[in-house]
């Protein structure tokens, strides 16, 4: 079995019983700043995507997602002569767990796992990469409304060395609508 197959067969397992015992489902979109870290070739971006927060019990909530980056060019030089790189475009998708405190203001931690699609000219890869960060949320005056705002780094290692990986920092604001409320017994 190949690690896509474990990853969908994984995340699906995780979701179908934890669907039916949730305290809420939600849908949320999302943007913000990319910002590559430690790449020379690749310049700052933009992020986007969708999450559906999927209440697990008070403290955990598993967020599956889908999120496209788009990496901005880079001019280099090399040897005198400058030359402009298109930024590297990541289309990934994967789950995070998130560690929820707090009740009206709600800060929580996540780390999550993904596969990571980067193309742009001479690159077409699909690798694993790995999502961390630290988030803050909050609800909107509007019902079943949340926002959040997070700061978080995507990590995708290079299975050929272990020494090699790409990583972006990013900052994002998202809204979630609560669509699905278990009944309080």
């Amino acid at each position: 079995m190949n690690t896509k197959t474990l990853l969908g067969a994984l995340l699906l397992a995780a979701l179908v019983p934890g669907a039916a015992r949730a305290g809420n489902v939600g849908l949320g979109v999302y943007g913000g700043g990319s910002f590559p870290i430690v790449q020379e070739d690749n310049g700052n971006g933009s992020v986007f995507g969708v999450r559906v927060p999927v209440n697990l019990a008070p403290l955990i909530t598993l967020e599956p997602y889908w999120a496209k980056t788009n990496g901005g060019d880079k001019t280099q030089d090399a040897f005198g002569v400058s030359y402009t790189r298109s930024g590297i475009d990541n289309d990934n998708f994967g789950a995070n767990v998130l560690f929820t405190f707090g009740t009206g203001l709600r800060y929580f931690p996540y780390a999550g796992i993904g596969s990571n699609h980067m193309t742009r000219d001479g690159l077409d890869e699909r690798k694993t990469g790995y999502d961390f960060g630290m988030g803050l949320g909050f609800k909107l005056p509007l019902a079943n409304l949340s926002g959040d705002v997070r700061a978080g780094v995507n990590m995708v290692v290079s299975p050929a060395s272990t020494e090699s990986s790409r990583k972006w920092g990013e900052i994002t604001v998202g809204v979630a609508y609560g669509i699905y409320k278990l009944p309080v017994p």
